[in-house]
């Protein structure tokens, strides 16, 4: 059977398959729209971080469009050189998000990593992607009492989309840090001073980019240290991806 008429059969499937077994909306539980379990109407709700600083994510001055980098990245900027952050973290977002993340609803990590693989497709559309995916990591002892590394189901997902390696086992975290939740910015740089490290055997080849995953960007100081420990390692460039970007 040729590569062409194989084609036409799997999207015939596929089609079929969503006519007659439609995903359900993991906000509204209504019919979800084609090939998604998001209906339109939910997915226009998610809230756009309009106009960001490509290094930051925050969101620059209406009255400067031509701009793309924020005062303090100009000033100081953080190890990681480019960012990609689609969403601010309000609601549907940040209760679809703690779903995920606290409650084992994973399918709202599916369903928000497909949303943030169609964002980065878009935004590197005319560059290369970069060559491995680093999921933010956890300590051994909150993988034991959550289950699982949600910033792991988002790269799995983007892995699958985009078409890119998950790097699991170049960097572990090397102390069981306390929540970063309700920490300053202070605070939170001191709690992950060395939290992270290298594994010994890692040597990354000249000019190798990296993108960092997370689910949520607070204040960037997780991946500004873990940007920092992959710089040190060799990577020429760190890229952060998430799902979404407090603004306050």
């Amino acid at each position: 059977m040729s590569t062409r008429i194989t084609e036409s059969v799997y999207k015939w499937l596929i089609n079929a398959q969503f006519f007659l077994f439609p995903g359900i909306c993991i906000h509204c539980r209504k019919p979800g729209s084609r090939h998604h379990d998001l209906c339109d109407a939910c997915l226009l709700q998610l809230p756009l971080v309009e106009h960001p600083c490509t290094v930051c994510g925050l969101p620059l001055p209406t009255s400067n469009l031509a701009a793309s980098l924020c005062g303090s990245c100009m000033v100081r900027p953080p190890g990681f050189c480019r960012s990609v952050i689609p969403f601010q973290y309000q609601p549907p977002v940040s209760s679809l998000i703690a779903g995920f993340k606290y409650r084992n609803k994973l399918v709202n990590g599916r369903v928000l990593g497909e949303q943030l693989a169609s964002h980065l497709a878009w935004q590197y559309q005319d560059s290369a992607l970069p060559s491995a995916i680093i999921p933010v990591p956890l300590h051994k002892a909150r993988i034991r009492q959550r289950g699982y590394n949600q910033a792991l189901e988002i790269a799995r997902t983007l892995s699958r989309c985009l078409n890119i390696a998950i790097s699991r086992d170049t960097v572990s975290r090397a102390r069981n840090t306390i929540q970063q939740t309700g920490l300053t910015a202070r605070a939170r740089k001191r709690n992950l001073r060395r939290a992270f490290t290298i594994n010994s055997d890692i040597q990354f080849e000249a000019n190798t980019t990296v993108a960092i995953v997370d689910d949520v960007v607070t204040t960037g100081v997780t991946v500004s240290e873990l940007a920092s420990v992959l710089l040190k390692a060799g990577a020429s460039q760190v890229h952060v991806w998430a799902i979404a970007r407090t603004l306050a």
